[in-house]
């Protein structure tokens, strides 16, 4: 019979197992995780539970005093100057955190505290976004998880005012800021890669990986297809993702074989008509007036609420409801039929093009 003992630790980002000694005492599980993560403990203060149990750092109980067998699972946090954050923050923490010479600066000054956090460690280096507003690698990284886990793929500066409580930027930070100032692990940085993916394809508006360097590049609607990298300083066409080969302002990337066209053009150009009650020839897909949603209408009458941002509008005339909540026309589809809508007037910087049933 094997007189060791394996533990599973979990750190919120991904589990490790420590080898120990049945008769080992608690003190022993400390001393292995801050070697394992290198965690100063003259700074830092370890902190292991067991199903919501905390352990202490005890050189006199042994493991079996907690209940501790073989593939016990522990939950481990650090507690930092100022407060308690995951591992995956210390991660960021301990990385370093490089000024980006013409985007960001890095500040200690305590005048100068994390927007979000609220903490002004001096041995702590937070960024100075080209905003102006300063947050640290911790609260980036949690920051941007959330808005992913959200479904979201832009990241705008979160700054408050503090005494409205309201958004006072909305300064929209490049992707290669965000991993920069995240200092985000490799596995960090492909999960956030992944998900951005992953929000896009289901929303499928304004966000293109550069051809070049596969940095995520945003649209400028006055430049029609043309994007220049922010980071390499490509040109590339949005449309084909090839190289840009003719002139900026011009419509066609100058590439034979594309037609300049994007997805969303195409669904809202080339969708079929159906019959929608008196309505013989409506588009199937529509962009919500407001939210700019793709809607494809599946049953019933014309009238619907966006399933995005809940505006009422009629599928076949596009109008939407009156400030007092009544429909602008009948429900049985004689109303004037709305021509089919194009990209170009539909604002690139708001879309959220999703294809949702109705």
């Amino acid at each position: 019979m094997s007189k060791f003992i394996q533990l599973e630790v979990n750190t919120g980002a991904a589990k490790t197992w420590i080898l120990l000694e049945k008769t080992s005492k608690v003190a022993e599980i400390f001393t292995k995780v801050a070697k394992m993560y290198a965690i100063d403990r003259q700074l830092n203060n370890i902190m292991l539970s067991n199903q919501g149990r905390y352990l202490p750092f005890s050189q006199c109980e042994s493991l079996g005093d907690y209940g501790l067998t073989h593939l016990s699972k522990l939950d481990l946090q650090v507690a930092l100057p100022g407060g308690i954050w995951p591992l995956t923050a210390i991660k960021a923490r301990k990385a370093d955190l490089r000024p980006l010479p013409g985007f960001i600066t890095v500040t200690t000054s305590p005048a100068e505290p994390d927007m979000i956090s609220l903490e002004a460690d001096p041995y702590e280096k937070r960024a100075r976004m080209p905003c102006g507003h300063v947050i640290g690698p911790s609260s980036m990284t949690s920051y941007c998880r959330s808005l992913l886990s959200e479904g979201k793929f832009k990241f705008v500066c979160p700054s408050v005012d503090s005494k409205t409580g309201k958004s006072n930027c909305d300064k929209q930070w490049e992707y290669f800021l965000v991993r920069h100032v995240a200092c985000l692990s490799i596995e960090e940085n492909q999960e956030f890669e992944k998900k951005i993916s992953e929000n896009y394809l289901k929303k499928a508006e304004g966000l293109q990986q550069c051809p070049s360097c596969t940095v995520w590049c945003f649209k400028d609607s006055k430049m029609g297809n043309f994007v220049r990298c922010p980071m390499c300083k490509t040109g590339f066409c949005w449309a084909c993702l090839r190289d840009w080969i003719a002139s900026n302002n011009s419509r066609n990337c100058g590439n034979l074989d594309c037609d300049g066209r994007e997805n969303r053009e195409k669904i809202l150009t080339e969708c079929p008509p159906k019959k929608i009650h008196g309505c013989a020839d409506c588009p199937s897909i529509r962009a919500c007036p407001k939210c700019l949603l793709l809607v494809e209408h599946k049953d019933m009458c014309g009238h619907m609420n966006c399933p995005g941002c809940q505006y009422g509008f009629c599928f076949i005339c596009l109008r939407g409801k009156t400030s007092s909540g009544a429909w602008p026309c009948p429900y049985l589809g004689n109303c004037p039929l709305a021509p089919r809508q194009a990209v170009d007037r539909l604002s690139s910087l708001t879309t959220e093009m999703r294809l949702v049933d109705v």
